[in-house]
């Protein structure tokens, strides 16, 4: 079929449904009776007719009522707060334990470098150690020492005069 051979309708076509007539029963159920019953709550049907239903409870239409808690001993707070804090204090284990397996090894080896430091700065010090013993027994033994010490005093018409005079002498053997 051709673009031009085509022809718009003018005015759009509407779908109208005839109306569906409303199903009314044929038979009366069993619950209803159109007179009334001992225990039966009286009720109107949608077409205006009075009808009994037999119902054991009416039941609100409203929202249902919670049911009553019941009262249990009361917990104690620190319960409580262990029960809460139990998950985040565990968790927490587990990541130092899972951070302390990746780093386990960089660990090894940074306690090695630590130790083989410490083994050299106990031989550094052993070896100076020895080099001040051996430089003293050196010089230690060929020093000789004496000391004088002199006092002078004198008095004349008015006043008094006193001198100390004080002599070291080092000798090498």
């Amino acid at each position: 079929m051709d673009a031009k051979t085509r022809i718009a309708p003018a005015e759009p076509v509407l779908y109208h449904p005839e109306p569906v007539a409303p199903l009314v029963p044929t038979a009366t159920l069993p619950y209803l009776s159109p007179v009334p019953v001992q225990g039966a709550v009286e009720a109107q049907t949608p077409d205006g007719h009075r009808v009994w239903l037999l119902v054991s409870r009416i039941e609100p239409t409203g929202p249902a009522a919670a049911p009553e808690a019941t009262v249990s001993p009361s917990v104690p707070a620190w319960a409580k707060t262990t029960a809460l804090l139990s998950l985040s204090l565990s968790g927490s284990s587990v990541m130092a334990a899972y951070a302390l397996g990746l780093f386990a090894e960089g660990l090894a080896e940074l306690v090695a470098a630590l130790v083989l430091l410490a083994k050299f700065g106990f031989v550094l010090a052993l070896v100076l150690g020895l080099v001040v013993i051996v430089a003293k027994r050196k010089t230690a033994g060929g020093n000789v020492t004496a000391t004088a010490t002199s006092t002078a005093t004198a008095r004349g018409f008015l006043a008094k005069a006193t001198a100390t005079a004080t002599a070291t002498a080092t000798a090498k053997k």
